[in-house]
């Protein structure tokens, strides 16, 4: 797919669209200097101003995402859902409560500006300025969207046989306004590179394009969906996927089955409330997602709360259990490229068991030089896999954070090089960091996390097709002892590495208050 898939560009549409952007970004800027300055680092007065900045910030994006739309919602949502596993040096707690929204309740449009690309598939009549009738295609179709979100909306129907659908459309100007906006960032290139320390993330802007291509291509999501159920059908009824309406299904609508009673997958309240025990859907959903990763080699691109869900069923037996409900199938990444499905099994596997010279064969095969970075990003517990780990590593790995040594040059540098590391792995990434925010939010322990997906790369190991349900008793034995034994050594180990850190810091302090004194007490015998 090319350019012309999204629509022909409207450079004034594009650059208006940058500069409201950039006045916000710049008023942001300009607040959070103001704010803080003046002010001592980690006070009460710096954390409670910066709190407060923090939250005007976050209005601020929101703003821009709600005008915008398109891009900037993806944007939303990625920034929403990557918390888990950094902790609270990545995005701060006030952004992911006020753009979280933007995962289903996104700004939605007049069901009268639908119509157009409604009609690309269903015959709906006068609708909605007029009823449905009997040579429609549905007998009922909600006029309010149940969700919205960065391409399109979703709307409940009446299939005329008395089925309940969700039919998804997209939104009418959103190609052009995609067009428009990396047609504005490919040319703004070099400006964009100067304001980066030398950074040249058009890769970015051409990547985003070449994969939102494929998302705005409904029959290619409904393709996908069908593939994803057929490889998860041994897992049912635990796991669904709705089915697809092909003769109701275009480019821009997807008619699919409507499931009801469905609970976020991040609201642990909700899914106590319905009687569900929270650690199960956790395991559900990792195991699930693990199986999709290693064993398989499909990475569900956006598996954020607003396209994953649980509801209950009932077996009969009086016992409510989970149900995983998986939607949104517009974008897999692909591991079969370069054998990255098979060499990840390996690596997940090198750092689970601490094997240094395996994870840095592996790791600079997907991360070149800065392969030291990989584990941290996968998973706090590999912190002890590599070597020279320092006592705020330590410290940061027991709390769940990135340590502080991991700055974001660092960051920028590690997924710039993951590029080359085949396949797509910053797509691999993105999705675990998803699937790990979930997880977090349902209280599931790091190492339950690392132990089920150490259990399906060892099947992964053994090749991807026809592979065994079920792991050797050994192997289970195996993968419980090793990930019990590091996280054991990175719980024993964090308190003191955390006292001797804070040890380190006293000195220091005392250190700088004696030649503070001391300058003093040279100043004050000068006659100077």
């Amino acid at each position: 797919r090319t350019m012309a898939t999204l629509g022909a560009p409207n450079f004034n549409l594009g650059m208006t669209r940058s500069m409201v952007t950039m006045m916000q970004f710049n008023a942001q800027k300009q607040d959070y200097d103001s704010c803080l300055e003046g002010l001592v680092v980690d006070s009460a007065a710096y954390r409670q101003a910066l709190e407060a900045c923090h939250r005007r910030g976050a209005d601020r994006c929101a703003k821009v995402t709600e005008m915008h739309r398109g891009l900037y919602v993806k944007a939303a949502q990625f920034v929403a859902s990557i918390r888990g596993g950094t902790g609270d040096r990545g995005i701060p707690e006030p952004y992911i409560d006020k753009l979280s929204t933007f995962t289903d309740q996104a700004p939605h449009k007049p069901a009268g500006d639908m119509v157009g690309a409604l009609r690309e598939a269903l015959s709906i009549g006068r609708w909605p300025d007029g009823p449905l009738d009997g040579t429609c295609t549905l007998k009922e179709l909600d006029i309010e969207p149940l969700a919205a979100a960065s391409l399109a909306q979703v709307h409940r129907g009446v299939l005329q046989d008395g089925s309940a659908v969700a039919v998804k459309v997209q939104y009418p100007e959103l190609r052009e306004e995609m067009a428009s906006d990396l047609a504005v960032f490919k040319t703004m290139g070099s400006q964009m590179k100067q304001m980066t320390q030398g950074y040249d993330f058009m890769w970015v802007v051409e990547d985003f394009e070449k994969y939102i291509t494929r998302e705005l291509d409904f029959k290619l999501e409904a393709a996908n969906a069908e593939l994803t159920a057929s490889q998860l059908a041994h897992l049912a009824p635990s796991v669904y996927v709705p089915r697809v309406y092909w003769q109701y299904t275009s480019e821009r609508v997807l008619t699919m089955e409507f499931c009801d009673g469905l609970i976020k997958a991040n609201d642990a309240e909700g899914l106590r409330s319905a009687g569900l025990n929270v650690l199960e859907c956790a395991r559900l959903l990792c195991s699930t997602f693990a199986e999709m990763i290693f064993i398989y080699g499909r990475v569900h691109a956006d598996p954020h709360a607003g396209n994953i869900y649980f509801r209950v069923r009932s077996d009969g037996d009086g016992r409510e259990r989970p149900q995983l409900v998986i939607l949104d199938h517009g974008l897999y990444h692909d591991l079969s490229e370069s054998d990255v499905r098979l060499r990840f099994c390996r690596y997940w596997k090198a750092c689970c068991a601490k094997d240094s010279r395996a994870m840095s064969e592996l790791g600079v095969v997907f991360a070149g030089s800065l392969e030291r970075l990989l584990p941290l990003l996968l998973s706090p517990l590999f912190v002890l896999g590599g070597t020279g780990v320092s006592l705020s590593e330590l410290v940061a790995a027991s709390e769940g954070n990135l340590p502080d040594t991991v700055s974001l040059t660092d960051v920028v540098d590690f997924v710039m090089a993951t590029r080359h590391g085949g396949a797509n792995l910053c797509g691999l990434l993105h999705s675990l960091g998803y699937i790990r925010g979930l997880l977090t939010a349902l209280g599931l322990p790091e190492s339950a996390r690392v132990r089920c997906m150490l259990e399906f790369a060892l099947l992964g190991e053994r090749g991807s097709a026809q592979v065994p349900r079920e792991l050797s008793l050994r192997d289970r034995s195996w993968a419980r002892w090793t990930v019990g034994k590091l996280n054991g050594q990175v719980q024993l180990l964090a308190p003191a590495a955390g006292l001797a850190l804070a040890c380190r810091k006293r000195r220091r302090a005392g250190a700088v208050g004696a030649l503070g004194c001391c300058k003093r007490r040279r100043g004050a015998a000068s006659p100077a």
